[in-house]
């Protein structure tokens, strides 16, 4: 069995991909003893973003990129494994990063049991 003792960090384009994105944050605190999301938006933007979905999280990137929010989360909690979820658009910023697994949001959905958002492929068209 896979130890528990990890920093989880999740983009927020990856909780975007996801049918229920709290409840798999809040599903990740039960197996994680950190988890926290980063992104490339500016601070309030993801501020405001994470304050009015009412995501849980012990941290946020604040001003800076993802990779230097990163650094600056394994810095602060100290943890056997390090794992960012993100999307195809983010999958090449952990290898700046030391210590920081990749792991794509659809495989860690797959694995974690979280529904994927589906959207029809029909839109808005169907009669």
């Amino acid at each position: 069995m896979a130890s528990t003792d990890l920093t989880l960090a999740v983009s927020l384009g990856a909780l975007n991909r996801l049918a229920r994105p709290a409840h798999a944050l809040e599903d990740a605190t039960t197996w994680s003893s950190y988890v926290g999301i980063v992104s490339s938006e500016l601070s309030y933007i993801e501020r405001r973003r994470v304050r009015e979905a009412g995501y849980h999280q012990e941290f946020l990137s604040g001003p800076r990129s993802i990779a230097e929010a990163l650094t600056a989360v394994r810095g602060h909690f100290e943890t056997e494994r390090y794992v960012f979820v993100g999307t195809d658009e983010t999958a090449r910023v952990v290898e700046t990063v030391p210590d920081w697994t990749f792991q794509l949001v659809t495989d860690a959905a797959g694995t974690a049991d979280w529904e994927i958002e589906t959207t029809s492929s029909t839109g808005g068209n169907w009669p």
